[in-house]
Parts: structure tokens; sequence; C-alpha cells
């Protein structure tokens, strides 16, 4: 309630109102002042005090006329007079307003109060100047009370004079030390001068001296969500609900944090929750959004996106986020046009130029493409997600010296949720090792260990005593892997070692061009007694393929790159080949309805570790995979390998390419249209019919196994 000087003999009921309205208590405030009233008609104190109660509660034209009423009973009284100031003030006529509060000072020129609601008047005005004036006026006065300077300092914020408004505050705080407004100003102007860590504790400051402040907790959690301490900023939110439920921003910025910390499902309920107290908020919306985009519900997306695009259109980046949903679901033309939208209203986006490029890659443009991508970061040059794209980018093109500096941006990307390993022990970057122990250790999927395996020899040429650590269903096949001193499962404790090395930070050690990528044929061998284990528990007549159709289902781009079973049936009835199934995982499930048309032998399903499916991949004549990890199984065994790719491969293939510089027993079959796998399906069935006449068909025989598989 507002600040007031009252007399010490003050009525019970008029006493207990206040007490009432000091808590917030505005309706059993007003019966109580009503009770004094009804006892003391002649009372100005409680008209005046139901006047101020009206006011609060939004009832302009009854503040209006009670405290007009009681300023007519007191004409004396200055407070009484700026009572009704106010009550015009909030019905919106400020004319009456200043012409209440300047009959005021005429009582008393000195009336630090009067000079605070002239300052308020004239504010409400738009006339800063007359503003600051009255304010410095309520200053000169010399009160104790901060409340002129902290609206001063207000106006200066607004004006963005953040050093002047620090000192006003500051100069608040020190008249009026308990005064929380002050100090919740304070840590607002810390946070737009950029001293955050001196925000953080002035609204700490703050919840000490009033721990029931949703705002100053959503502020507060605010700055947690900069620092990306996504757990500390969702207390700090749920704290807020819990004393103001229905407070919308509260909800959306809870979801916002709850989506950073991969709650997605959590999130939207947040989003729900604020679109019902108002379904007009665009935020909601567009982080709606942003939510079920990431739990991969595009469709879904694509429709909160419009929305927001409904309510406001000129933000750049709704039009982005349309575009990133559109992209998902292979729109691509009209991604482009989203992205173009979005640089139009915003030229210096640069997270728009990176989605751009996404698209024209997915296109084919790959001049744009790379265009796009380097001028993103010319705009945003920390930006580890534009780093890592254009990484991508230029591997995918074969200007790997560029790309390999540029993929060391991996660790920052958030969307990858890679970590660091926390090693003290500095990362080795290409220098003779003179004897010293190496940690060389895998980061992401199988089959990348598998292809930067081929790295491992060049270590130790250079002096390294080389310990690898892999996945743990990688270790037992990669136990004699030339080069390396001892192999090590993720989890088991590791010896000393005088340097590290990410498996996929070493093409930048040994600054790896297209033309310099070791060879990896064969740098793996299966154990030969399991091999012929294999061979007599998997017997089969004629040639013997292996297939895979299916990658990992959490894998981000798994619906591009893994195929249904049943697109592969053209190539069950050609005569002479006996199929084995090298599938992991629920792929499997799609072999039974089929078993009739196509006849798979399950060969790897309940494999315990890799170097038993190594085993069964070795007694293959040839193996026909998606991109998965067992397309590098069979190429670092230097296996005739046929990878089905979509018509957006990963960078390793690169681009066109029907052959690839890391496998030279691979072929490559692409969709020619994006979602299209019957033509790639079509020409391997071709070429497979074709073989016995076809110059570049190399079949693997059994005769070839024993030295293969020699260790």
């Amino acid at each position: 309630m507002d600040r007031q000087q009252n007399p010490p003999d003050l009525a019970p009921d008029l006493r207990r109102g206040l007490a009432h309205h000091a808590a917030g208590r505005l309706l059993m405030a007003a019966q109580s002042y009503q009770h004094a009233y009804r006892q003391d008609p002649a009372s100005a104190e409680s008209l005046l005090l139901l006047g101020i109660v009206a006011r609060q509660s939004g009832q302009t034209e009854a503040a209006i006329r009670l405290t007009t009423l009681a300023a007519e009973r007191r004409p004396e009284r200055v407070r009484f007079r700026l009572q009704v100031a106010l009550a015009y003030l909030a019905a919106g006529d400020k004319e009456t307003a200043r012409v209440w509060c300047q009959n005021a000072l005429r009582l008393d020129p000195a009336d630090n109060a009067a000079w605070c609601c002239l300052g308020d008047i004239e504010a409400a005005c738009g006339h800063d100047d007359k503003a600051r004036a009255a304010w410095e006026a309520a200053i000169a006065c010399g009160s104790s009370s901060a409340r002129a300077e902290v609206a001063l300092g207000n106006l200066l914020c607004r004006q963005q004079k953040f050093e002047q408004a620090l000192a006003m505050f500051l100069r608040a705080i020190r008249k009026a030390p308990e005064n929380v407004t002050a100090r919740f100003w304070l840590a607002a102007v810390l946070v737009a001068l950029g001293r955050r860590a001196q925000a953080r504790s002035a609204y700490q400051q703050v919840l000490r001296l009033r721990p029931a402040f949703p705002q100053a907790l959503l502020n507060l959690g605010n700055l947690y969500y900069d620092e990306a301490r996504y757990d500390a900023a969702a207390r700090c939110y749920r704290r807020a609900l819990a004393l103001r439920p229905g407070y919308s921003k509260a909800w959306c910025n809870l979801g916002n944090a709850l989506q950073m910390l991969g709650r997605l499902r959590q999130a939207v309920l947040c989003y729900q929750r604020v679109l019902g107290l108002d379904p007009c908020t665009v935020a909601a919306h567009h982080n709606m959004g942003n939510a079920l985009a990431g739990m991969r519900k595009f469709h879904q997306a694509e429709h909160f996106f419009r929305k927001a695009l409904e309510l406001d259109s000129s933000r750049a980046e709704h039009h982005s986020s349309l575009g990133n949903a559109l992209f998902a679901l292979d729109r691509c033309q009209e991604a482009v046009a989203c992205y173009n939208r979005a640089l139009e209203i915003r030229p210096d986006y640069a997270a728009a130029h990176t989605n751009l490029a996404n698209a024209l890659m997915k296109l084919g443009s790959t001049t744009n493409m790379i265009r796009h991508y380097e001028h993103a970061l010319t705009l945003d040059p920390n930006s580890a997600g534009g780093h890592y794209n254009l990484a991508l980018a230029y591997l995918r093109v074969g200007r790997y010296r560029e790309g390999w500096r540029e993929h060391e941006w991996r660790w920052d990307f958030r969307e990858l949720g890679l970590k660091r390993r926390p090693f003290t022990q500095p990362q080795w970057s290409g220098e003779p090792l003179c004897g010293r122990t190496i940690l060389l250790h895998a980061e992401q999927g199988l089959g990348d260990t598998l292809q930067f395996l081929r790295f491992v020899p060049l270590v130790a040429e250079r002096g390294g005593r080389v310990v690898l650590e892999v996945q743990p269903r990688l270790a037992r096949l990669l136990q004699n892997t030339p080069g390396a001193v001892a192999v090590l499962a993720r989890g088991e404790a590791l010896p000393e070692f005088a340097c590290h090395c990410p498996l996929m930070s070493l093409p930048l050690a040994f600054a790896t061009t297209l033309e310099t990528i070791p060879s990896s044929s064969p740098c793996l061998r299966a154990d030969a007694a399991e091999v012929e284990a294999a061979s007599r528990r998997r017997p089969g007549e004629g040639l013997r393929v292996g297939i895979a159709w299916a990658g990992n289902p959490h894998h981000k781009n798994d619906q591009h790159r893994s195929i249904p079973l049943t697109q592969l049936l053209p190539l069950a009835g050609l005569p002479g080949i006996s199929w084995f199934s090298l599938q992991l995982g629920p792929a499997v499930a799609q072999m039974r309805p089929l078993a009739r048309q196509f006849p798979l032998v399950d060969a790897c399903s309940a494999s315990r570790d890799f170097a038993e499916t190594a085993a069964l991949v070795a007694t293959l004549d040839l193996v026909i995979t998606v991109d998965t990890s067992i397309a590098h199984l069979a190429g670092v065994m230097g296996l005739p390998v046929w990878v089905i790719l979509p018509h957006l491969a990963d960078w390793r293939w690169m681009d066109s390419r029907t052959d690839s510089p890391w496998y030279p027993t691979a072929r490559l079959f692409r969709q020619k249209i994006a979602g299209e796998w019957a033509a790639p399906v079509a020409h391997i069935r071709e070429q497979l019919r074709s073989r016995p006449a076809n110059p570049s068909w190399v079949p693997l025989r059994s005769t070839d196994l024993q030295d293969l598989c020699a260790v």
C-alpha cells in the first residue's frame, strides 16, 4: 500500500485494516475500513483508506469519489489531495491529477511525496524532463524516503543512462537499506550493464529481504538461464509459480529451462499452461514449436510456428523456425523461402544464414551453401553450431584442411551433446612424442571409432606409446589394433599418460587432406578361430551376402538413412545367394513377417559384441548395408561393401561419388530423389544379377579367409 504517516490514535478497526492492507489482503482491509466508517461516519481517514483500496483494486470511479470526499473533509491535509491525484492518474485523467497534485504543493512546497507524485504524473504524460525536475525537487527536500531516487533511476534506465541510474539506486539504498524496490532495480540495472555476477547477488539480497517476490525470482532464474544453469533457473521459476500460479511469463520461462534440460514433454505442458492463461502469447506458440520439433513432431511444430507468425509476422525468428520444421519434413523449397523472408527482415541474422545453408546443401547448391555458412560466421564468429556446420560443408566437398580445423568446434555445439574429457593433460596436436604415452579415446559412434582407427599406427610412428580407449562393444575386437600397446574399454581404469587426443581430432593433428587419407585396407582382422566357428555355425550355398537395413533409431538422421526391409524385397528372389542378416536392434523384428518372402538368416542379433559380428562378416563375400557401423566394419576389414545412401548422405561419403576415399572396397548406391529407395535398390539388384560378367565385381571367396583373418 502507499506509505502514509498515520496518527498514533487510530481506531482499532483502522489498525486492523492497515495490517491486512500491508499484507496485501485488500478485501479484508476494505471490510475493516468499512466497519470503521460505520462506527464513525465523520472519519475522513476511513474514507481515504477505502479510496486507496478501490484504486489498488482497479475500481477507479469509486477511488475518485471516496478520496475526493475525504479531501473535502480534510482540505488542509496534503496527502489527502495526493490520493485524489493518484486516483485520477489511475483513471487516466492526467490533467486533473496534475491539478490536485499542484494544489497539494501549494499547501506545502517542500512535501517530498507531492513532488514524487508530480514526477509520476509528468512521466505518465511522457514529459521526461519535467518528471526528472520533479523527482530532483523531491530529493532536494531531504526526505529519508528513497522513492524519488528509485523513480529517477527508472527514468534514467529508460533513457539507457545505466551508469547514472546505478548511482541513483545506490543512493536510494544508502538512504533506506531495507528498501526492496531500490535493490530490485539495482539488480536490473546491473544486468543491463553486463555485471551479471553482481546482479545475481543483488537479486539474492532482494529475496532475503522479501522471499515472496515472484518477479525477483523470475529475474534471478533468467540470470541462471543465461549462464546455462538450467536446473537453478527452473527452481527459481517454480518458486515464483508457487507464489503466483497464474504467472504466465514464469510458466513460459520454466518451459524454456526444461526444454534446455531435455525434458521436452514437461516443457510442452508448461507452454500449454501459458496458452491456457493467454492464447495469444506469441512466445509460447514459438517455444512450443521448438519443443515439438525436438520431439520430432514436425507437423505439430509447423502448426505452432504458423500460429506464432499469425500473431506476429515481424519476427525473423518465427520465419526461421518454421523453415526448420519444413526442412525436417523434406519441404526444402518452402524452407528456403522462410529463411529468405527471415533474412529480409533481419539481414544480420546469423542462424538464418546457417539454416539457409543447410537447406541449400540438401538441394545440392554447394557454392551458395558454403557462402552462407561463411557469412553466418562473419556475423557471429563464436557460433559453435555455425563452425560445426561449416566443418561438415568443407568435409563434404573435400576441403579437409579447413574442415578438420572447424570440426574442433563440435565440443561446444550443444545440439551434439558431446562433453570434453576432463583431462589435465594437453591434447596432442601432432608433435613428436619421443616415447611418451598418449591416450587415444573414442568419442562418438561405433562407426566413427572404426573409421578413424587407421590413424593409430601413425601416432605410434611419431614415437608414442598408444593406449586406445574404445566403446565396450568394440574392445575385444580391437585388442590387436596395430600401433596400440593397450586397448581398454571405456570405464576401465586408465594408466598414466602424458597427452591425449580424441580419435576424430587425429586428422587435424596429421593435417590430413583428401589425398593423404591413411589406407584402411585391411587394418582390422577377426579372430581366425571365431571366423571358422561362425562359418560352421552359419553355412550357406552360393554367394554369401550380409545385409543391414537400419541404424540406431535414436540417431537424429535415422529416418533418412534407414530403409524398411520391405523396400529390399526386390533382392530376395535372386538365385544363387544366401542372405545373412547383420541387423541389430529393433529393426530385427521386421524379419519375422517377411520370412517367406525374404529368407534371411539372423546372424548377428544375439552377438555379444562386435568381435562376434566381425567373425561372421569375415565369412561373407559381400556386405550390403545402409550407413551404419556395419559399413565401417566391413570397410576396415577390407571386405566388399555396398553402402545404400540417402540423397543427402553423411559428410564422410561426400557428394555424388560412387566410391569412397576412406574405404577402397566400398561402392556407394545413392538415392536419386530424396526418400525414394527404389532406384538404388534396383541398381543393386541389377549388379547382383550381372555379377558373373561384370568387371567391377570383385567377389571375396572363402579361400581368402585364412589370409584375411590372420592375426
